[in-house]
């Protein structure tokens, strides 16, 4: 791909839920990244329906555990990223994934898992969960579509990436629990 821009949708942990809100605001997104568990592959078509979407199976996957892979190498113009659902296990690190970052060096890494979100350098790479966006309830904070732009032209305001490839969180919709 080129170095032009893209805008890129980050969601995670759907859980076989859709909200309307979470689709409102992908529908203006060139791809959008799913970190695992995704919950049912209905989830996905409607995510299709906006644009393309490139998934990682996660733990909660039983049934599409043979349509989509645990992690994928992702090239947008000239940022790598790689796309994980189990890397931070609260603390603990997937072996293979860090051995992954350290073989491939992306610039960012997108992963789910711990329903928190998170977007932090650690060393050369960028780090970022979109946190929690299934079902209501349960005491949690719900993180619906974190939009990140990349390319090497954005010069958007509050970026936060390498210095050659720029990661804007353009805008965050958080809600509480119902």
């Amino acid at each position: 791909m080129s170095t032009e821009e893209f805008v890129v949708g980050v969601v995670a942990d759907t859980h076989g839920h859709l909200d309307p809100e979470l689709l409102a605001c992908l529908a203006d997104v060139d791809v959008i990244l799913h970190a695992g568990d995704i919950g049912h592959e209905r989830v996905l078509d409607s995510l299709r329906a906006l644009a393309p979407v490139i998934a990682v199976k996660g733990n909660g996957d039983d049934g599409l555990r043979h349509d989509h892979p645990w992690d994928q190498r992702v090239e947008l113009g000239e940022t790598r990223l790689l796309l994980c659902h189990w890397y931070d296990n609260f603390g603990m690190l997937h072996p293979r994934i860090e051995r992954e970052l350290r073989a491939w060096e992306p610039h960012a890494l997108v992963f789910g898992h711990t329903h928190h979100a998170l977007c932090e350098r650690r060393g050369r790479v960028l780090h970022f969960n979109p946190g929690y966006a299934g079902p209501p309830g349960q005491g949690r904070l719900r993180g619906s579509a974190p939009i990140a732009s990349t390319g090497s032209s954005c010069g958007r305001p509050g970026r936060c990436g390498p210095s050659k490839t720029k990661c804007v969180l353009r805008r965050t919709v958080w809600r509480r629990p119902c």
